[in-house]
């Protein structure tokens, strides 16, 4: 309280000198105004009667007269330096205050201008005056010009006698008032030591009290608001700590409420010796029910889910009947929920609350008239063998919900000690990988593509490997997984487009043009800029644009048809050919077929590979043909691997096929010589 009455002391006092100062310092401005125009009206006055007696010395342009003129004169005027100039801008007479050289004078402006006008000049600056006055005869003839520049030592003088006498009176003031306004602050100031002494006990949860304050002012109006705070506080202590540890969706626990009664748990059942488990729930296909609801309707849907997952939980401690501390269902955010099993018997009553948790989910839910139905992949880690701390069993069960939605979801799967080695075999990959393509460890593989009618070669499918400095050469199967979930597929994509092009471009300049296809992932597709990166390829390589396809798959091709005929058309346009891989394998619409832009289906290899022992893969493969035929296109078969199945594709009329009975994927090099080697077309003549 005493540095707060020193402090408001200290800063009247300061206000005080402050404002003492200032009323000085504005009476003084306008004393030094007044005082700066006299003087100048007077050194003014004293050039002006100068230039009338000068009038016929300069005329008659008598130096002599005019130079001692000057000399006597400056002086008396306290100017620094002055001369007089005939009209013609001759210096008829000059006089300085130092020991400066005469002869070597350069007529200032002021003057030049003074003379050209023919009427006073004067102008003050860095505290010297500067005046020109021209010189007329009793004709009122122009002459010349007497100009003088002088400082105003008497201003600088005044101006510092009135901050002498300002600083004196203000200090005076302030020895004055400054006791009384101590006294003043320290009076006004004791009602905020009661406040003081109030907050200080409440911060030790004292909140039974009542502040006596009645000044009549604010300060009685922040007592009486104290004393409303306090009489709430308690009670807001309990909410805050509840909005702390509870989702505001699901009203179910939160993260850190989960988290701690896990920690506890765990602790609890380390050393009594029991066992219990911890549940990680994602739910399947909710974000597409969240993207086409919207997000108000997907809240709606997890406090549902949250609802029915508890009643699953609080009917299994109903049927245990074991009196101990019930079952915790927490959501961690998003559409993850945790479920805590405080103690379970063995794992076989952990399967059987998991898999009661996917039977409720699996039914459907009502949400605006809509039924809408999800699943839940659930991972089990049982403590304390799977972890003994929260962080530990809630990432071990994560690991397990993944492998369990990995395995097609809706299933609960419990944590084993290999899954920490997977994800951490995983995560080097994903390393490896990210190095890979840094370093131009990628390599492109070509396939080739044959006409069915004689064997030749029509073009290739480029597929990258990965030349792994211990693994040796690793196809897609071994690291495209790992690229898609880190966000690499759509870079490798990148780097496979711009190395296929390039090595097409060296095939064309020895003679062979091979067009190339090139697959696109759904990444690099959805980007901005798509068509502008392939046109930048082929610029590069300097690659005409229909030797290169673009191969998308019909589940790309379907999930927005709209957008692949906008994206797609302008490479058409410039000549790029478009090919739809996996043809039969996904839903396409047939209303879209019509209007795809696209040259080419490619009929997957499951069809081809069935086709000759499986009547329902020969149909398909048939229709194929049938409706490539009818819009036109060409066809592409792939995975052909006997003589069989090349037969029957060529007796239906396909176009091209690719596959291992021709040539399995190859180097560049090995590419060019297939395809200039005469026997390529065995095996489709044998």
């Amino acid at each position: 309280m005493r540095s707060l009455v020193m402090k408001f002391t200290l800063l009247t006092g300061a206000l005080i000198f402050a404002t003492t100062l200032m009323l000085m310092t504005l009476e003084s401005i306008s004393a030094q105004r007044e005082t700066r125009n006299l003087l100048i009206d007077r050194s003014v006055a004293s050039l002006q009667t100068t230039a009338s007696r000068l009038a016929n010395a300069v005329s008659e342009n008598n130096n002599g007269f005019v130079d001692l003129y000057v000399e006597e004169l400056i002086a008396s005027l306290g100017a620094s330096e002055m001369y007089v100039l005939n009209n013609r801008r001759e210096v008829l007479g000059e006089a300085y205050d130092d020991d400066r050289e005469q002869g070597r004078l350069r007529a200032a402006d002021m003057a030049v201008m003074a003379l050209g006008a023919g009427d006073l000049r004067y102008s003050v600056h860095d505290g010297f005056l500067e005046m020109a006055a021209p010189v007329y005869t009793a004709e009122r003839r122009l002459v010349g010009v007497v100009y003088a520049k002088r400082e105003l030592v008497e201003l600088v003088a005044s101006r510092n006698a009135a901050i002498q006498r300002q600083t004196l009176i203000a200090l005076f003031a302030l020895g004055i008032f400054l006791p009384l306004a101590a006294l003043i602050v320290g009076r006004a100031l004791k009602p905020v030591q009661t406040l003081t002494d109030a907050a200080r006990l409440a911060s030790s949860k004292n909140l039974d009290m009542r502040i006596n304050v009645k000044t009549g002012d604010e300060l009685e109006v922040l007592a009486n608001a104290f004393n409303r705070m306090f009489a709430r506080l308690d009670g807001n202590l309990k909410r805050i700590h509840r909005l702390a540890y509870v989702d505001l969706v699901t009203e179910l626990p939160n993260r850190e409420r989960f988290r701690k009664e896990t920690e506890r748990v765990a602790r609890k059942a380390l050393e009594e010796g029991t066992s219990g488990a911890v549940l990680f729930l994602d739910l399947d296909r909710f974000k597409r029910v969240n993207d086409s609801l919207g997000i108000g309707e997907g809240d709606r849907l997890l406090e549902m889910v949250g609802r029915r997952l508890s009643e699953v939980a609080r009917g299994c401690d109903m049927a245990s009947a074991s009196g101990e501390e019930p079952s915790m269902v927490a959501r961690l955010g998003g559409d993850e929920f945790t479920v805590l099993l405080p103690q379970i018997a063995d794992s076989a009553d952990a399967a059987r609350i998991a898999n009661k948790l996917v039977d409720a989910i699996r039914m459907p839910f009502e949400i605006s008239g809509h039924h809408v139905f999800l699943g839940v992949s659930i991972g089990v880690a049982v403590f304390p063998q799977d972890g003994a701390d929260p962080e530990t069993l809630m990432r071990h069960a994560d690991l397990a919900m993944a492998h369990a939605k990995r395995a097609g979801g809706s299933a609960a799967q419990f944590f084993e000690p290999t899954m920490n080695q997977s994800a951490f075999e995983r995560l080097v990959l994903e390393n490896e990988l990210r190095d890979a393509v840094q370093q131009d460890q990628l390599v492109v593989y070509y396939q080739p593509k044959v006409l069915m009618k004689d064997g030749t070669c029509a073009g290739a499918e480029a597929l990258v490997r990965w030349q792994h400095p211990t693994a040796g050469l690793l196809s897609p199967g071994a690291f495209i997984e790992a690229a898609e979930e880190c966000g690499l597929i759509g870079e490798i994509g990148d780097w496979v487009l711009r190395a296929a092009c390039r090595e097409a471009a060296s095939w064309r300049a020895r003679g062979l043009e091979i067009p190339v296809a090139v697959n696109v992932s759904a990444m690099q597709f959805e980007r901005e800029g798509f068509s502008d990166s392939v046109l930048d390829a082929l610029h590069a390589a300097n690659l005409p644009p229909h030797l290169l396809e673009l191969e998308l798959t019909e589940s790309i091709a379907m999930e927005n048809p709209e957008r692949v005929i906008e994206q797609v058309q302008p490479l058409r346009d410039r000549g790029v050919s478009f090919a739809i891989d996996d043809f039969g394998t996904g839903h396409s619409s047939l209303s879209y077929l019509t209007r795809m832009p696209f040259d080419v289906f490619k009929i997957d290899q499951s069809f081809v590979r069935d086709m000759a022992t499986d009547p329902h893969a020969r149909i398909v493969v048939e229709t194929i043909l049938a409706m490539a035929k009818s819009l036109k296109l060409e066809t592409v078969a792939e995975g052909v691997e006997t003589a069989e199945q090349m037969n029957m594709l060529r007796a239906q009329g396909a176009t091209l096929a690719q596959g291992f009975l021709f040539g399995r994927p190859m180097p560049g090099a090995d590419l060019v010589e297939f395809a200039t080697d005469s026997s390529a077309d065995r095996a489709v003549n044998e």
